[in-house]
């Protein structure tokens, strides 16, 4: 089975948060991966999100959003077009 692609609005943003290229952002990439994906950004990467997308998430469900795949899912279950 393929991943995803990561649509490339999302990918621009996460991107632009983790200071890494834009090719770099895959749905596989995660906080065990990424030596920048530390708390401080995986915040500013969900206010970010919030903010460009209009939506809120639930403060319990934050911390498990660990990988860009993860947090995609969460912004379709949201209703997000992306």
């Amino acid at each position: 089975m393929s991943s995803p692609q990561v649509p490339p609005s999302l990918r621009e943003l996460l991107s632009d948060v983790f200071e890494i290229s834009p090719e770099e952002v895959i749905p596989e990439l995660s906080s065990t991966t990424l030596e920048n994906w530390d708390s401080f950004r995986h915040l500013q990467a969900v206010l970010a999100l919030e903010g460009e997308y209009g939506v809120q998430f639930d403060p319990q469900r934050v911390p498990e959003l660990t990988t860009v795949a993860l947090l995609q899912a969460e912004l379709e279950k949201k209703g997000v077009r992306l």
